[in-house]
């Protein structure tokens, strides 16, 4: 699904968007859930779920982040920082992947 057929659902998104990770999980949902999808469509909680989902996943990012950066101080070095970044990215984007985004959640 992309913003043009969500716009269609629902004419808000032009105006509070669903976000990078709502994104994620809709395109998750209609692949393994198109049952559940077209279901919420029907009950009109499609965007709101996606909503919820994407700002649940920047907050649980932020939390595990902050986790990392505890464990794995941030170095000086321009190249040490770009190493520790991609390696921080990795692992903390894969975890919300696994524990928000590959969900079947029906409600927001």
């Amino acid at each position: 699904m992309n913003y043009v057929e969500l716009a269609m659902i629902d004419p808000s998104t032009e105006d509070d968007p669903v976000g990078t990770y709502g994104m994620k999980w809709l395109d998750f949902m209609q692949s393994n859930h198109p049952k559940l999808v077209k279901k919420m469509i029907l009950n009109g909680t499609l965007v709101a779920v996606a909503r919820s989902v994407d700002n649940a996943a920047w907050d649980y990012r932020e939390l595990l982040d902050n986790q990392y950066e505890r464990v794995h101080p941030r170095p000086n070095g321009f190249e040490e920082i770009v190493k520790w970044e991609t390696t921080r990215t990795f692992y903390t984007d894969g975890e919300v992947m696994r524990e928000r985004i590959l969900v079947p959640i029906t409600t927001p």
